[in-house]
């Protein structure tokens, strides 16, 4: 099992590599050691990084095309523990490193809807507004149908 501190080192290392620039830290991709009660959220495993690197280029095209707010990150990995314990669904693509739920300033999740679609690839996600955030996923590259919007 990862430390929180082999977690930062590692993913850093690969986003230094891969996402050079990159607006996102280790600790939003996957908060090694956040607890909900006495489940605590694992390391995701490494060779999943390939998930969130797609997820990321996504997530550096939201902020850019904007200019104006930062993406914010509520939820990215989750195990399946930790996935359980935050209520989310079985099977969830927050598991495999592959979604994001995000805000985006002063931006309503219809409006980052509206933007995401807007994406070359957006055929390839599943795009979902919510009360207070926007998930985004990109579900084509684990087999998953897509696109799917709610």
């Amino acid at each position: 099992m990862m430390t929180r501190d082999e977690w930062g080192a590692t993913c850093q290392a690969v986003l230094d590599a891969s996402v050079p620039g990159t607006h996102f830290s280790p600790f939003e991709i996957a908060d090694v050691g956040r607890r909900i009660e006495s489940v605590r959220l694992q390391a995701p495993p490494i060779p999943l990084l390939d998930n969130a690197l797609r997820l990321i280029e996504v997530l550096e095209w939201v902020r850019s095309e904007s200019r104006v707010a930062p993406v914010l990150v509520n939820s990215f990995y989750r195990d399946k523990y930790y996935n359980a314990a935050c209520g989310g669904v079985p099977g969830s693509i927050h598991t495999m490193l592959a979604a994001a739920d995000i805000v985006k300033g002063d931006t309503s999740p219809e409006e980052v809807q509206e933007l995401l679609e807007q994406h070359p690839d957006a055929d390839k996600f599943g795009i979902g507004s919510y009360s207070n955030f926007t998930h985004l996923d990109v579900r084509s590259y684990l087999g998953r149908t897509a696109p799917a919007r709610w």
